[in-house]
């Protein structure tokens, strides 16, 4: 069809649409703060490297970081502490969980959290991490501070009921959830076995009143350490008496998730592996 010359200048004369309404960089700055402070809220103490992570593939994250927790520090919404490793990890202050509150947002503040400063920081950290990170993959991650505030979809009671344990974290995606136990010392034994067991129950309902069903079991540790071939030979352990088959199958619902780590605890990466028997991890 032809257009008439009428017709060409008119269209060359019409104004462009109109560009999105794109935000401000005052309701950007706003924006970054409530992000910072649910995610302390949620896992209940962060470092700055950990709050990249709420800018996930930005180049100058922990930079941008830095700048929205600076913010917070001098509004009194954040307060920091030095942890164990002596660095400095943020709390939420009740100021700081009020201002989450009057959003829906549920939080309670972190000031009295012996784990910063104490012996299960390590432990508390790398989880905390390694759940930002599998929130940057998609799923929704909860360790046991969010389970135990009543901040995820599945209750503390309710995990203990049907495993007779606590997790160390729950990633849940769609109607699937899987188990998360962080190694970050040497576990004895039986308690190893007892974490391999719960690849028992994979396929079955976590409660009757929820609609998720264990799809696996997440085991985190460092990747320099030998905690693989540890949790290999407690699988054994559990499952000798079943047939070479059965073994594999109940090994292939645990993913060992490796991290990589410089000291003091600086996130390199994870790289993950189905358990395998001791002779091949």
């Amino acid at each position: 069809m032809r257009m008439s010359p009428d017709g060409v200048l008119g269209s060359l004369l019409r104004k462009p649409a109109p560009p999105p309404n794109l935000p401000t960089s005052r309701e950007r700055a706003a924006q970054n703060r409530v992000r910072v402070l649910q995610a302390v809220a949620l896992h209940g103490h962060l470092r700055c490297a950990d709050l990249a992570m709420c800018w996930p593939g930005a180049r100058y994250g922990e930079q941008m970081a830095q700048r929205t927790v600076r913010g917070l520090v001098a509004s009194g919404e954040l307060k920091a502490r030095t942890n164990c490793h002596g660095g400095v990890s943020y709390v939420l202050t009740r100021p700081g969980a009020a201002a989450l509150e009057v959003r829906g947002i549920p939080a309670r503040h972190g000031l009295d959290l012996a784990s910063v400063s104490g012996p299960t920081f390590t432990h508390h950290a790398l989880t905390n991490r390694w759940c930002l990170h599998m929130t940057s993959q998609g799923y929704q991650a909860y360790t046991e501070y969010a389970l135990v505030n009543g901040y995820a979809p599945v209750t503390r009671a309710q995990l203990l009921q049907r495993f007779r344990k606590m997790p160390d974290a729950v990633l849940i995606s769609g109607d699937k959830l899987w188990l998360c136990e962080t190694e970050s010392a040497v576990k004895a034994t039986q308690e190893l076995v007892r974490i391999c067991a719960l690849a028992e129950h994979v396929g079955r309902k976590i409660h009757p009143d929820l609609p998720y069903v264990l799809a696996g079991v997440y085991i985190v540790f460092n990747s320099e350490q030998n905690h693989a071939a540890r949790i290999a030979k407690a699988a054994h352990a559990r499952w000798w008496r079943h047939s070479t088959t059965e073994q594999a199958t109940l090994m292939g619902r645990i993913t060992l998730s490796r991290v990589a780590l410089d000291l003091p605890l600086v996130w390199r990466g994870c790289t993950e592996q189905k358990l395998a028997p001791p002779h091949r991890v």
